[in-house]
């Protein structure tokens, strides 16, 4: 992950993931525009997720850093990803993307001690009510609470180690209606998250935010970690709570986090943790994307290094792994290895692996993989197409 991509001709790489993925590959991708919007060298990173529809929202940089960059967006099986120019502009002063059921939102600064939520429709930002009168702040997270109204959840360091002030703020009209201020730890990559809980409400780390009642703490308490340790908190519903530690050790609660136990599965079998290290023999990650009442993980299998496998798991209500799918982390050609670069969940049970962009003679192309009804497909060449 993060790895960086190298560059290869652009007719040999096309002809060689047709090579190794079969006649289909080359048939199944249709000409695009000659436009140039990304290569292998491209550093795309992820702005939200809609995980009602399972669209994803990447930003492209610039070719060569000079001029615009590129908004894209692309949902699982679809045969093709739009393109839409981004403003240098824009693409310094938006942040804090959502994930979450509805479309995508981010914030945009206004002035001093102001931010502009903006949601994405129909290709561009438009402002989504009134603006918020802030000081400046350390993060953001966006969401949508399981009734379809949004959220933002604003944080600031706390004086503890591991805890942080957070205040919210749910869309009510056109205004933005606080919604209290608490203290939460835990939080992790996801700053906020629908409440499985409560349909009024979201989650950020240990604090429930919800429309009907004062903010409060949804857990009991938390495996006990050295500050190094520390990771972050997922709730399952009914009661079952996961925890991911920094290390990437798993922790499991079946009474809202009175006690936790931590895991010893694996992919290769149970209790096989203290075999193989964590850390350099394998390593897990938590996808970017879909988590209501659920913990799916992705496996880095480095046993064999020159070998490295993915495999992809979940966890059940019932406390019990399952592994979905195992496959090698890269997309291998005749002529060159594309290392995977995001793990995302754009809807329930859905994958999709992304290994960077493709520049070939007929315009640019993702790299992707996806895991649905049960199975993960082969690489495809998914073009990207300018909008009009």
């Amino acid at each position: 992950m993060g790895r960086a991509m190298r560059s290869r001709g652009l007719a040999v790489l096309l002809l060689g993931l047709a090579l190794l993925l079969g006649p289909a590959l080359a048939l199944s991708v249709p000409a695009a525009s000659a436009a140039e919007i990304c290569d292998a060298g491209a550093a795309l990173t992820p702005v939200g997720l809609d995980t009602a529809d399972g669209r994803v929202l990447l930003a492209v940089p610039p070719l060569g850093n000079r001029g615009d960059g590129w908004l894209v967006e692309v949902a699982p099986g679809a045969e093709s990803a739009r393109a839409w120019r981004d403003p240098a502009a824009q693409l310094r002063g938006r942040f804090g993307g959502s994930v979450g059921p509805g479309p995508v939102l981010a914030l945009r600064p206004c002035g001093d001690s102001c931010l502009q939520p903006v949601r994405w429709q129909a290709g561009a930002w438009k402002p989504l009510g009134e603006p918020l009168p802030l000081p400046a702040v350390s993060t953001a997270g966006l969401t949508y609470d399981l009734t379809g109204a949004p959220w933002i959840v604003i944080h600031r360091a706390a004086e503890k180690d591991g805890q942080v002030r957070a205040w919210a703020f749910r869309l009510e009209g056109r205004e933005w209606m606080a919604k209290g201020t608490l203290t939460v730890s835990a939080v992790g990559d996801l700053q906020a998250v629908p409440a499985p809980q409560r349909k009024d409400g979201v989650l950020s780390g240990t604090g429930l935010f919800s429309a009907s009642g004062p903010p409060e703490t949804w857990v009991t308490g938390l495996p006990t970690l050295p500050p190094a340790k520390q990771g972050q908190l997922i709730a399952l519903g009914g009661g079952f709570a996961g925890y991911l530690s920094a290390d990437g050790a798993i922790y499991l609660s079946g009474d809202t986090g009175k006690t936790w136990r931590r895991s010893t599965w694996t992919p290769w079998g149970a209790g096989t943790t203290g075999i193989w290290r964590q850390g350099s023999d394998f390593w897990v990650d938590l996808p970017l994307g879909d988590r209501q009442g659920r913990m799916q993980l992705a496996w880095f299998d480095r046993r064999v290094p020159s070998a490295e496998k993915l495999v992809l798991s979940r966890l059940n209500h019932d406390g019990t792994w399952v592994q979905l799918a195992s496959a090698g982390s890269e997309v291998t050609t005749k002529n060159d290895r594309l290392p995977l670069s995001h793990l995302l969940v754009p809807e329930p049970d859905v994958w999709l692996l992304l290994s960077g962009c493709a520049a070939t003679a007929d315009g640019s192309f993702l790299v992707v993989r996806t895991y649905r009804n049960g199975a993960l497909g082969n690489a495809r060449l998914v073009p990207l197409r300018p909008a009009s």
